[in-house]
């Protein structure tokens, strides 16, 4: 099973005016992901499901990565993925779905702290930049500290 971590393109800076799960993707934000993703399939063939985090801006990220590969299926709102989400719920949704290729699209600090918690590295720490890829390989069911950490691929940012 593949197990592929995406954290959610750039996203409007918080403000007053402004619910935290209601800020959105900047402009730039998704210009990098569509990009980004499109590199993303010389990598993957495709998805099985994709499960998004239900805040806005995972959300959207999530929309423009079906739209990319073409996948045949909805996104599913999974809310283990918002902050504070545990590493053994989310395996534990992974080995119900029994599929091979599973994209879990989230947040930062918690998606850095699933691939540790998933390699079994959890003094790691993984701080990664919006519209990152990275892909956990499990040989037999997903548990914690079984994954093996095959790639990261970072966002494509155009230059002017």
């Amino acid at each position: 099973m593949n197990i592929y971590l995406i954290r959610h393109g750039e996203a409007e800076q918080p403000s007053e005016g402004k619910p935290h799960e209601e800020r959105a993707l900047t402009a730039n934000g998704i210009e990098i992901i569509k990009s980004s993703v499109e590199v993303w399939k010389k990598f993957i063939d495709n998805f099985d499901i994709i499960l998004s985090s239900p805040l806005k801006r995972a959300k959207q990220t999530a929309l423009i990565v079906s739209s990319v590969f073409k996948s045949p299926f909805e996104i599913a709102e999974e809310i283990c993925l918002l902050n504070g989400g545990l590493t053994e719920d989310l395996l534990s949704i992974a080995r119900s779905l029994n599929l091979n290729d599973i994209a879990m699209i989230g947040h930062q600090p918690d998606i850095g702290n699933h691939i540790a918690s998933m390699i079994g590295s959890n003094d790691a720490n993984f701080k990664l930049p919006p519209a990152v890829i990275v892909k956990i390989y499990f040989e037999e069911k997903p548990g914690i500290g079984k994954g093996v950490f095959e790639f990261l691929l970072p966002p494509l940012i155009k230059k002017g």
